[in-house]
């Protein structure tokens, strides 16, 4: 897909997309999140590559606010949108931020307060789990789940493409 070559920017929503959208309470009122070590791997690659990284999450819990603070700086990702019910606000101040243009971003989402968001990217996903209105509007439904792996399969293909391009083009 040509759109994949012209990717400079991936903004994804957390729980349902980097999780399998299930969390655990312990008794201490602690949070706890599952996370998939192939979507840490391909947000490194995304990051080494140039491309710009975005986490807009609508968690609005301290403690759910606080792992996604934690898991963007473990994974170096400076664009963290905690807590937002506006995605498409967010979305286009983190592409403004970096002067990218929305046909060129990709946004990754799995409910409906997400669909704000793909409607203005160039390339919008969905993880398998996710709504079945979000899969509907998704130009590419992930064969992985949230949470397993959806999101390096997104980042190898946007790798990919444009690593065929430049061959292309020498």
């Amino acid at each position: 897909m040509e759109v994949l070559e012209r990717i400079k920017a991936i903004a994804m929503d957390v729980d349902g997309v980097l999780t399998d959208g299930t969390f655990w309470w312990g008794t201490n009122n602690e949070e706890l999140k599952r996370f998939c070590f192939a979507d840490v791997t391909g947000l490194g690659l995304a990051r080494q590559a140039g491309l710009k990284l975005a986490l807009v999450s609508g968690e609005s819990s301290p403690a759910g606010m606080a792992l996604v603070r934690r898991y963007a700086e473990k994974l170096k990702i400076a664009d963290v949108y905690p807590g937002c019910h506006d995605k498409a606000a967010a979305f286009r101040d983190f592409i403004a931020k970096h002067g990218i243009d929305s046909g060129d971003a990709c946004f990754i989402g799995d409910d409906s307060i997400d669909m704000p968001a793909m409607d203005l990217a160039g390339f919008a996903v969905a993880p398998p789990n996710a709504q079945a209105e979000v899969r509907a509007k998704a130009a590419m439904v992930t064969k992985l789940g949230g949470g397993h792996g959806a999101v390096r399969e997104v980042i190898d293909l946007i790798l990919d493409a444009q690593a065929a391009r430049r061959q292309r083009h020498g």
